[in-house]
């Protein structure tokens, strides 16, 4: 069987999108994907036990965490996969532009990242969200604090 990877940077990122990025407290609950989702994005119900990303008017439940890498291409969950959703914690995510730390966050649909914009048909509010640290840009990685949401 031939080497998976050959060479190795000499650094390596601090995280990737849904993981865990500190030990503090967090919980999560297991949904099934009914669609393609990708890690760190936030989720909302489809179903009585399912899940797909959050779009407009469905209601935020938590974000896509990452337990295990489940597929080939390692970037989120197929349909059928179980999702841990993690409504408390702190998590890497991907942002849309530069965010400042302690910023309040909305959900970019459209590229699929996390931004301070404000809402809009594309942009949804995502409650008790914030920036534990700071983006510098699109693409940029960061962490992003959960606060449990009481019921």
């Amino acid at each position: 069987m031939p080497a998976l990877q050959t060479t190795y940077p000499l650094n390596q990122d601090a995280g990737f999108p849904g993981m865990h990025a500190d030990m503090a407290e967090w919980d999560a609950r297991t949904r099934t994907a009914t669609a393609a989702i990708n890690f760190g994005v936030p989720v909302q119900r489809n179903g009585a036990e399912g899940c797909q990303t959050l779009a407009s008017g469905g209601e935020y439940i938590g974000i896509a965490g990452v337990r295990r890498v489940t597929n080939a291409s390692g970037d989120g969950y197929a349909a059928g996969d179980n999702v841990p959703v993690a409504d408390e914690g702190c998590f890497f995510v991907l942002a849309d532009a530069a965010i400042a730390v302690g910023a309040a966050l909305n959900f970019n649909t459209a590229s699929g990242r996390w931004t301070t914009a404000a809402t809009s048909g594309t942009v949804i509010a995502v409650p008790q969200s914030e920036a534990e640290t700071a983006a510098s840009g699109a693409g940029a990685i960061f962490k992003v604090r959960l606060r449990r949401i009481p019921s």
